[in-house]
């Protein structure tokens, strides 16, 4: 501090007292952080994220406008990811000692980003197996860290995160989630002008959405709070819209019945989520 001498350093005894006390600080954190909950979440979102990759690239291939609702899936899993990784304790810092795993990131995400952006650019002339490269990619290089945190957590004392309720904001945001996936799945079929239309509305309700992040009813906050009714009415729905992209762009315009039943299965799937009741044996945090 300005104005003042340096403070007596402490006698041995205290300084132990310190080491010790940091010691106990580091364990406590070390029980509060879910490694196989982390490594879980690394494999599978490493495989949603490597199947819309490939299935983003496969429309592509037929299609020249880029496909709105497979952009929103992808912007928004990644979302939820992050949420899901501070369920889990997962810290975002990198420690000194794993300087090593920041190298292999950056090398699997440049990796796949200049593997995605060259067939982008030539999509016509590449071989139809080359839309799967950047996502095996992803799966190999960011699963393949996952399975290694798996493999590290082996023996360690399990780790049980609070079972928060699902709160009212937060079921508002899946519920309109819902809604949004729905819509997105029936704009496949339409005509371009309004296709256009439900791809601006789409991206201006994504960044609204990102502005509030850090509130129970963000993007994040889904994967924070979700339990597995929630993340499998997700995934069943993200599975509807990417069936849907996919018929289109390798069978032709669907029919609008078959797009309304899609659309109404993704939005009930979702919105069945937001209201179920919370799992029996849930406890606050």
């Amino acid at each position: 501090m300005n104005g003042s001498g340096p403070l007596e350093p402490p006698s041995a005894d205290v300084a132990r007292l310190y080491l010790e006390e940091a010691d106990a600080v580091e364990q406590r954190r070390e029980q509060s952080v879910d490694r196989r909950a982390v490594a879980w979440r690394s494999i599978a979102t490493a495989a949603i994220t490597a199947a819309m990759l490939a299935a983003f690239l496969l429309v592509l291939r037929v299609e020249d406008s880029v496909a709105p609702s497979l952009l929103f899936l992808l912007l928004l899993t990644s979302q939820i990811s992050v949420g899901l990784g501070e369920r889990g304790g997962l810290q975002w810092r990198t420690p000194q000692s794993g300087r090593w795993y920041l190298v292999i990131v950056v090398l699997f995400g440049v990796a796949v980003l200049g593997t995605f952006l060259l067939i982008l650019l030539s999509r016509e002339t590449r071989p139809i197996w080359m839309s799967f490269v950047p996502g095996a990619i992803m799966l190999v290089g960011f699963g393949g860290i996952g399975v290694r945190q798996l493999w590290m957590t082996r023996g360690a004392p399990v780790v049980r995160s609070p079972r928060e309720p699902l709160p009212l904001p937060t079921r508002i945001a899946t519920a309109s989630l819902g809604v949004l996936m729905g819509v997105a799945t029936i704009s496949i079929g339409i005509d371009d002008l309004a296709a256009s239309l439900v791809t601006i509305v789409l991206m201006f309700v994504l960044v609204g959405w990102f502005i509030a992040w850090r509130t129970d009813a963000g993007p994040a906050a889904l994967g924070r709070y979700w339990r597995w009714p929630q993340f499998l009415a997700y995934t069943l729905a993200a599975a509807v819209v990417v069936w849907a992209n996919l018929q289109t762009a390798y069978s032709g315009p669907m029919a609008i019945s078959s797009l309304l039943l899609g659309g109404a299965l993704a939005a009930a799937l979702l919105i069945g989520a937001a209201i179920a009741p919370d799992p029996r044996g849930g406890r606050g945090a």
